[in-house]
């Protein structure tokens, strides 16, 4: 029987941060059946000459579970040679879910991870049920592999309706939140996800349920993973910008010994010296704490209509969340703009852009046109205005629809520069937090693994090395069985690039969603087969209409 592709010449780096080397790679079906010199028969001969065949990437940390259906492929990270996602993170999963509660987990996706509202409504066709109910709706309907960790404010909800906004569970409400983790573990999640950070706020303008979780609830929750040989847990603590207090560092710990499964914590901020410290005191008594780096280009993006960026000072949070046309009304007054900027200059958490620079990305109004590409601070000086008043003011002129973009400054560049180049050299760091799914309208992060190959590769580690956190080091780490590793007998998730010519483009607003919604995506060039499952899915970045992806079942 003939092979039914064969990838001829190429150079493969499998996953494994071993040194690269010549051979041809044979598949059969979805798995990968020879590795060396291949002869014989082949329906497809792939000639990768010059080119790098690797395992498919890894994307650790999406929130892909709504985009899902209605794009197959997980773009833009499929583009950027990603073959698996995984969802469901920060605790934000849509099941288990009762149906009466299913608008409301779509309202707190909404406001946390900045998606649209109307394309929830229009391309969301989830009614409620189990974690297994929701997943196995897109069975035979994915191009990429997918997987789910079951979150924590989902469970919450579940359990205590209306309560998990407001208050701490009883021992019998967190016995009941076991029985549901436990349940999704067994249908198939891939982990437990949780997070507790201030700027996630719900819809309703409340913080998120599992931000009313105590310490004991959250070990309790993730030590039902004990109970299985597979799993990861997922957490964004509260002072995690910080390098994590006294308190944070010892739920860490606990999480660890309870589950006694991986522990990801993302992602490095502020405090990443200190959480740098932290994890490696951790390594050394035994414990996996990985925390999350970012390697893609920097660039934030927002819009007073539906920005999370502000949630985390009170006062911001407070206005933003109201209903329009009170929120509108609410901008317009002196004192409450007098509060703004007052709790705005005392900010010292996540916020770190200067409003005054603050760039006129798109405006909506003709009038306003010729504004675009200029900084908040030239035309407030023009208009005799402080930088607040002049943000709110061509804000309000468009009904806060004014695309503004943070273009970062030097220092805060550099210090990136800086985390990135000390955190990559630490082997317990993951790469990642793409956000895929997520944000929408404030950033893209989907170039990571084209940007770590590129822009980080040989500068801070090998091209081996690379490849290696993007594949072995992720599948491992969530104990994702037959992938991450190009070896005989896995499953045949490839991708093969061309070295010299890949790149990632800049950042995009399309409009592309259901109901017209807007998202920005980011191009990439030279990678010449994206292989799922043994199917060619993408071929020199065109979608070939395969959709062999699986829905991966805790392994």
């Amino acid at each position: 029987m003939p092979f039914d592709l064969v990838i001829r010449g190429g150079r493969v780096i499998d996953g494994t941060g071993l040194p690269g080397y010549a051979a041809d790679v044979a598949i059969a079906g979805d798995r990968i059946v020879r590795i060396g010199r291949v002869d014989g028969e082949a329906r497809r001969v792939f000639d990768a000459s010059d080119l790098i065949v690797a395992p498919g990437f890894i994307d650790v940390h999406t929130h892909y579970d709504v985009q899902l259906e209605w794009d197959p492929l997980a773009s833009p990270s499929s583009w950027h040679g990603v073959t698996t996602v995984l969802a469901g993170n920060c605790g934000f999963s849509l099941a288990p879910a009762k149906p009466e509660d299913v608008d409301w987990l779509a309202g707190m996706l909404s406001r946390v991870e900045g998606m649209s509202r109307a394309a929830l409504g229009a391309g969301l066709c989830f009614a409620g049920g189990s974690f297994a109910d929701f997943w196995k709706r897109l069975e035979g309907r994915l191009g990429v592999n997918a997987g789910g960790y079951v979150g924590h404010s989902a469970v919450r909800r579940f359990v205590m309706g209306d309560a998990a906004s407001e208050r701490r569970a009883t021992p019998e409400e967190i016995e009941q939140m076991k029985s549901l983790v436990r349940q999704a573990m067994q249908e198939g999640a891939v982990g437990f996800s949780t997070s507790q950070v201030d700027i996630h706020v719900g819809e309703d303008g409340r913080e998120v349920p599992s931000n009313h979780a105590s310490p004991e609830e959250i070990v309790a929750l993730a030590g039902v993973l004990s109970e299985f040989d597979r799993g990861a847990i997922e957490i964004i603590p509260r002072s995690f910008n910080s390098g994590y207090d006294p308190d944070d560092r010892k739920l860490l710990l606990d999480l660890y010994w309870a589950s006694g499964r991986p522990v990801e914590i993302n992602p490095l901020f502020s405090g990443w010296r200190q959480t740098l410290e932290f994890v490696d005191e951790a390594a050394q008594a035994g414990a996996r704490l990985h925390p999350m780096c970012q390697t893609n280009a920097y660039g934030t993006h927002l819009r007073l209509l539906d920005t999370f960026f502000f949630d985390e000072i009170p006062a911001w949070r407070e206005v933003l969340c109201l209903p329009d046309p009170e929120r509108m009304e609410a901008l317009r007054r002196p004192e409450v703009r007098d509060r703004l900027r007052r709790s705005y200059g005392e900010s010292a958490g996540l916020v770190q852009f200067e409003l005054s620079q603050l760039v006129v990305e798109q405006a909506t109004q003709p009038e306003n046109a010729a504004l675009e590409g200029r900084k908040v601070g030239e035309i407030a000086r023009e208009r005799g205005l402080d930088p607040l008043d002049c943000l709110l003011d061509l804000s309000l002129s468009e009904a806060l629809r004014t695309n503004f973009k943070d273009v970062g400054n030097e220092r805060l560049i550099a210090a990136r520069e800086r985390m990135n180049e000390t955190a990559l050299a630490n082997p317990m760091v993951m790469v990642g937090s793409s956000d895929g799914g997520a944000h929408l309208g404030s950033f893209v992060a989907a170039d990571y693994t084209t940007r770590l190959l590129t822009d980080w590769t040989p500068r801070a580690m090998s091209l081996e090395q690379a490849i290696h956190r993007l594949t072995g080091m992720p599948a491992t780490v969530h104990g994702l069985r037959d992938r991450g590793l190009l070896q005989v007998g896995a499953k045949a998730d490839l991708v093969v690039f061309d070295p010299a010519g890949l790149a990632a483009g800049e950042p995009e607003l399309v409009e592309d969603f259901p109901a017209g919604s807007s998202r920005y995506v980011v191009a990439a060039k030279g990678y010449e087969l994206t292989v799922v499952n043994g199917q060619i899915v993408l071929e020199q970045g065109q979608h070939t209409g395969a959709l062999p992806g699986e829905v991966l079942r805790g392994g």
